[in-house]
């Protein structure tokens, strides 16, 4: 009988113990995938494929503006980090994301972009 109740004993803490573990892995990752968007904000010089230069500002909330060389806004909505893409979503009413992968940064920083459509742009985080 002794053992009877030391073994459901030890059952009742592993199940306690099991319960908890998650919870404390969830917060980790939540954790992590928030320093990943902060890690975001900045400003970026974006050269696309016809030697056209723009430049995308992101804030520490997620929203972007972009500019062109001249300085007029082209675009602002919001950008998200999802599927290991950085997905933009322009305030224009019914525009759809905009999603981008990022290659392997090269030796000064940059690197290059490539949307789902197949488009490229090397971009650049300013300093």
């Amino acid at each position: 009988m002794k053992k009877l109740i030391a073994i459901a004993g030890c059952a009742i803490l592993a199940a306690c113990s099991q319960g908890e573990a998650p919870a404390e892995q969830e917060t980790v990752v939540a954790t992590e995938e928030a320093a990943a968007e902060e890690s975001m904000a900045g400003s970026y010089d974006v050269t696309a494929s016809d030697g056209s230069v723009s430049t995308t500002t992101i804030d520490a909330d997620g929203n972007y503006t972009t500019t062109s060389a001249d300085g007029t806004e082209v675009e602002r909505g919001t950008m998200v980090q999802t599927n290991g893409q950085t997905c933009f979503n322009s305030a224009e009413e019914g525009s759809a994301p905009d999603c981008w992968t990022d290659g392997e940064p090269a030796a000064d920083g940059s690197w290059v972009a490539t949307s789902d459509a197949g488009e490229t742009v090397t971009v650049m985080k300013r300093p």
